[in-house]
């Protein structure tokens, strides 16, 4: 499907490389129509340095207090709808407002 310039199309996909070249990952899957998250999928290589994606930052301005913090082990972990909603994401507009970093 090809799509529109400036149209995001489920599933969206952020990554971040180390200085190995080992990836940390994260894929939102939400409605095309309505943009309601559905989903999401994260995935780290075994040798990544980076262990967390934060998404946002917290009251002090800083990544590492972000309360949208999600842990990565290696391979693929899911990230349920409700879990999304759990820390405030709803919608795929609402996590493409945010700042997206990898860390440890």
């Amino acid at each position: 499907m090809t799509k529109p310039p400036g149209v995001v199309l489920s599933p969206w996909v952020w990554q971040s490389s180390d200085f190995k070249r080992k990836v940390i990952r994260i894929t939102v899957s939400f409605d095309n129509t309505t943009k309601a998250l559905t989903g999401a999928s994260v995935f780290r290589d075994a040798t990544c340095v980076y262990t967390k994606v934060y998404l946002g930052i917290g009251a002090d301005n800083k990544v590492e207090s972000s309360p949208r913090t999600f842990v990565v082990p290696a391979g693929t972990t899911n990230l349920s709808a409700a879990k999304l909603s759990s820390v405030g994401l709803n919608t795929i507009d609402e996590v493409l407002a945010l700042q997206i970093t990898a860390g440890p």
